[in-house]
């Protein structure tokens, strides 16, 4: 049905979707000075007619048409021209529907009535631009990386929290209530920042309150401030973070910790943009954008009475769910090097690298404080650590804890032949032998480079690594679980070992 589209390629034809006629008519006249070439469909049926016949660079995509519905056709368009760039059209009342559209692979969405039409314009252009200039379907967050780099915060490489992030970067441009949740350390402020530093409102102040750590009437004063003699103490009126964060972006992490007389007063702001300050009369107004986290569920908390349902409505307007560590093994080494260059304990040394049996120990490792306890950890072992390796001794006992999976051979193999200890102690003599020949081979009448050294040597440790591993993958035929109980290491470690065979190919 779909293959007369692939053979076609007019990247500036633009397919408005809506039984609206005059929405149909609008577009049509928006993009006439551009040259687009504009056709207009009042159907699922009619939409998916045109683009049998047809390829489109954009499609305009209402998310309720009398024959179906939006994400039906945004899941059709994108499988059979993956190239089309896709815009959802919603009202507010279907924003978390619009933000669905978006995880699965939506360009963005924009709300009606068209307010902006300038703003409106720019992200047309920019959508058309994107796909022709690059023939393929890009992504309206592909700059996220540049915030990123600017707030010094590190996302690694896992795909998920990738698309997290790019999502979290469109979202930021929209004036919508966020809720992260996550668990303990996973870096829920720093996204909250992220997402103000992506936003319109980067500008202006970014307040964080960590609901959980105050009480309820410290709590209110701290959000909505106090007049002079409210309580005891209150000597002077003070200003509170709606009031502070003006114009900004309020941060209110751990918001399953508030209590229910301050979830009442939160959900009137959020209703109203009004407060009161505590002794107060007198409604102080507010523009703030409410970014909340919490690492307690929020639907148990309602279950339980412990959060108001009503308030949940308004603060779950798009939800945001950053995945643990443990979840994201190939981040491990690239987290635990940036931790290691933060601490600056190799400044004077030169850069501090860990061991592979170390790493291996960081990869076993379930990290159930995720990102801040493996910074915690990093910090601890270069402390403990006067050379430039990271070993097993320099980190925690609990790393050390996880049982480690024995060797699952071929039939017929010896536990004995396979012991992780066989050879250990002319191994050990052999790596002094060659320490004390590569230092003796060594001329310092010219001065020597020690950080590129080090920086080498860091190589060659990983080559000497892949070299083990592709010995063990001939005596086992290939078999990577076999290698992995061989040589003593999980199946992450020799993943991530053998991605960085193509990295050192020049060592070889």
């Amino acid at each position: 049905m779909w293959e007369g589209a692939k053979t076609m390629t007019t990247n500036a034809a633009v397919l408005i979707i809506d039984d609206e006629v005059e929405v149909g008519n609008f577009f049509r006249y928006l993009l006439a000075p551009k040259n687009y070439r504009v056709n207009t469909a009042h159907s699922a049926r009619q939409a998916i007619d045109l683009l049998s016949r047809q390829q489109f660079g954009l499609a305009l995509v209402d998310l309720k048409l009398p024959d179906g519905d939006g994400i039906s056709l945004l899941r059709q368009i994108k499988a059979n021209q993956p190239g089309c760039q896709v815009i959802i059209m919603t009202g507010f009342s279907t924003v978390q529907t619009a933000v669905e559209a978006i995880k699965l692979g939506a360009y963005d969405y924009i709300d009606k009535p068209f307010e902006d039409i300038n703003q409106l314009e720019n992200l047309l252009d920019e959508a058309l631009k994107s796909r022709i200039s690059t023939g393929e379907s890009t992504d309206p967050g592909r700059d996220w990386t540049k915030t990123v780099t600017d707030l010094g915060y590190l996302t690694g490489k896992n795909p998920q929290l990738q698309q997290l992030m790019s999502l979290a970067a469109k979202i930021a441009k929209k004036p919508l209530t966020i809720l992260i949740q996550g668990e303990t350390g996973t870096g829920k402020e720093m996204l909250a920042r992220f997402i103000h530093a992506a936003s319109p409102r980067a500008g202006q102040p970014f307040i964080p309150v960590n609901c959980g750590a105050l009480t309820e009437n410290l709590l209110e004063s701290e959000l909505f401030g106090h007049e002079k003699g409210a309580f005891t103490g209150a000597h002077t009126q003070r200003r509170g973070m709606f009031e502070i964060a003006n114009h900004g972006t309020l941060f209110l992490d751990e918001i399953g910790e508030a209590s229910l007389s301050s979830q009442v007063k939160l959900l009137r702001v959020l209703e109203t943009g009004e407060y009161v300050r505590v002794g107060g009369e007198k409604p102080q107004k507010t523009d703030v954008r409410i970014v909340t986290a919490t690492n307690v569920n929020l639907d148990e908390a309602v279950a339980q009475s412990r959060f108001r349902m009503d308030l949940l409505f308004r603060l779950d307007v798009v939800k945001l769910e950053i995945p643990p560590l443990r979840e994201r093994p190939e981040d491990i080494p690239l987290f635990a090097e940036y931790f290691l260059t933060k601490t600056g304990a190799g400044t004077l040394r030169g850069p501090i690298t860990v061991a592979p049996d170390a790493m291996d120990a960081l990869l076993r490792y379930s990290w159930p404080g995720n990102v801040r306890e493996l910074a915690n950890v990093m910090a601890q072992a270069a402390a403990l650590c006067d050379g430039n390796l990271i070993r097993l001794k320099h980190l925690p006992a609990k790393l050390l804890r996880p049982e480690i999976r024995p060797f699952e051979g071929p039939a017929g193999d010896s536990p004995a032949k396979h012991n992780p200890d066989h050879n250990l102690a002319r191994t050990e003599t052999l790596l002094k032998e060659t320490a004390l020949k590569l230092v003796a081979e060594i001329n310092l009448d010219d001065g020597f480079d020690y950080p590129l050294f080090a920086q080498q040597f860091k190589q060659f440790e990983t080559l000497v690594s892949i070299k083990l591993i592709e010995k063990a993958l001939r005596e086992t035929l290939g078999d990577r679980k076999a290698v992995a109980g061989l040589l003593n290491m999980n199946s992450r470690t020799l993943r991530y070992l053998l991605n960085e065979k193509s990295k050192i190919h020049n060592l070889k």
